[in-house]
């Protein structure tokens, strides 16, 4: 991890996680090419920005980056609504099968042993990641996932979110961070989902919910936001195209 302070500048950001310049950069606030010594401090101040928000911002970032987890490639390739279909059918009806379940075996693992206090943990850690999962799938169906359809189809969908993609891609990922830092804790409670032994199917679809969701948010991190970051950037370079093509046509005389 990076110690990040106001006085941090980009070029030391840089050297941090790669998903602090990847969140810097989603947000809109610095893009390729920007003056990398200049601090955050006064990045915010051009920005009007209280320095603090964006600390706060940057911290679920701040952390080592996730060890590549399949080949993504295919996923760079295919067309985005195609993509997005992916993410849906695969994983956000998966994690609507398994958080319920995992609630559920939660609960009866903790209730059949009152005084352990790890596994009052385990079930508060399952049931807070659970709420805030079902948030960010909502999230994305309704706002992000419009966005990029419409993109692809080269029409501009406005959203609750307004209708540039940056924004609710900042949110998903400070969403990956806070879920990457459960897992965590979901391992270290249950000694990498070995403990206790008696909880065989409790540990059993943490395995399971571990894994789809690192691909999950792998997928999306690695190809799905920078493509639809992408894909805005393309449109916005079209219409002025546009406009200087249909300004010179020449006009009909009546």
């Amino acid at each position: 991890m990076l110690k990040i302070t106001p006085h941090t500048t980009i070029a030391e950001l840089q050297e941090g996680p790669p998903a602090l310049m990847q969140l810097l950069k989603s947000s809109g606030f610095y893009r390729e090419g920007d003056d990398t010594a200049v601090s955050l401090s006064q990045l915010c101040l051009s920005w009007g920005l209280n320095p603090a928000i964006l600390l706060m911002m940057l911290e679920p970032a701040n952390t080592k980056a996730a060890p590549r987890l399949l080949d993504i490639e295919p996923f760079m390739a295919m067309p985005l609504p195609e993509f997005v279909s992916h993410i849906e059918d695969v994983y956000h009806v998966g994690l609507r099968d398994q958080l319920p379940r995992l609630q559920a075996l939660a609960a009866e693992v903790a209730g059949s042993s009152p005084d352990d206090p790890r596994l009052a943990e385990l079930r508060k850690e399952v049931d807070q990641v659970a709420e805030e999962l079902h948030s960010h799938l909502a999230h994305e169906e309704e706002a992000l996932f419009p966005m990029i359809r419409g993109l692809a189809a080269g029409t501009v969908v406005a959203t609750r979110c307004g209708s540039a993609v940056a924004g609710p891609v900042a949110c998903m990922e400070n969403d990956h961070a806070e879920a990457e830092r459960t897992l965590v804790r979901l391992r270290e409670l249950t000694n990498d989902y070995t403990v206790p032994a008696a909880a065989g199917a409790l540990l059993a679809l943490l395995v399971e919910f571990d894994r789809d969701l690192r691909e999950h948010m792998y997928k999306e991190n690695e190809a799905l936001f920078p493509r639809a970051i992408e894909a805005q950037r393309e449109a916005a370079r079209r219409r002025p195209a546009m406009a200087a093509t249909r300004s010179a046509e020449p006009t009909q005389s009546a």
